[in-house]
């Protein structure tokens, strides 16, 4: 599923950026301000206000869409005022809640409604839980320092992936059972001429959250809500030969009254 998606992503951003039209909005390497004059010229070619344009975009986002880590950021960061407006919260309640809402749009639009102060958001708006979790690689060592961490179910969870090793890592969330299915794919992904574009993302429906691959030195984040399913859920790097050493689990409860009453924010670092 992600990874053809993934290139023809890279072909249509990288053809709408050499007309000169909206394309800085949609590629990964964008900077905020890149974006936002992207989106205004985006908004005003389409008659639309850019935040309306956006939410728009947001509503459109595919399941598993590195579009979005972008979107939220410009949401995430939109003067507070005007997404407290009661017709525009009301419509990240709508898209967050809806069942039709992929994955990656309900996570850009909670963000959004997490930006919000708690007494402004819309009646009916459910607390918002949070947690800051932080992954590194192990240096020479193909492997994860954090090999496990624990989550409530709905959770909106903002991941950080250092690498200090001198390879490339990625990291995947899948679904639970799926660790060997997901590492060989990634493997097999090793032979051919394509796998390192997709950033050896394997094709399939179980890998439900992408961290694509980070260089040596740097580090990415990126943003997703913990599962309604409770269960454990493991995170791998798909890169050749890494998956089995390199993994671990992400384990998601169900939210207990203590965490679900209010807005709440967590740390595991």
């Amino acid at each position: 599923m992600f990874a053809p998606l993934l290139v023809a992503f890279l072909m249509s951003t990288h053809q709408a950026a050499g007309a000169g039209d909206c394309g800085a909005l949609d590629i990964p390497t964008s900077s905020r301000e890149e974006r936002l004059t992207a989106l205004r010229a985006c908004a005003a070619a389409a008659a639309e206000s850019p935040l309306d344009h956006l939410i728009n975009r947001t509503g459109k986002l595919m399941a598993v869409d590195q579009r979005a880590e972008g979107y939220g950021d410009l949401l995430a960061s939109w003067d507070q005022a005007e997404l407290a407006k009661p017709e525009v919260a009301q419509r990240l309640v709508k898209l967050m809640q809806s069942a039709e809402t992929a994955a990656s749009a309900r996570t850009v639009a909670l963000r959004a409604l997490a930006a919000i102060p708690a007494d402004r958001r819309p009646d009916g708006t459910p607390p918002i839980r949070l947690l800051e979790v932080e992954i590194a690689a192990v240096p020479s060592g193909m492997a994860y320092d954090k090999k496990e961490f624990t989550v409530a179910a709905g959770t909106l969870v903002h991941l950080t992936l250092k690498n200090p090793d001198a390879l490339e890592h990625n990291l995947l969330i899948c679904s639970p059972g799926s660790l060997a299915e997901m590492g060989t794919a990634g493997d097999r992904m090793g032979q051919t001429p394509d796998g390192k574009l997709k950033e050896f993302v394997p094709d399939s429906p179980k890998v439900l959250v992408v961290m694509g691959l980070v260089a040596p030195g740097k580090s990415k984040s990126m943003w997703f809500i913990a599962p309604e399913k409770p269960g454990t859920y493991p995170y791998v790097c798909t890169y050749p030969s890494h998956w089995r050493t390199m993994n671990g689990k992400m384990k998601v409860t169900a939210p207990t009254s203590a965490t679900s009453g209010s807005d709440t924010a967590t740390s595991q670092k």
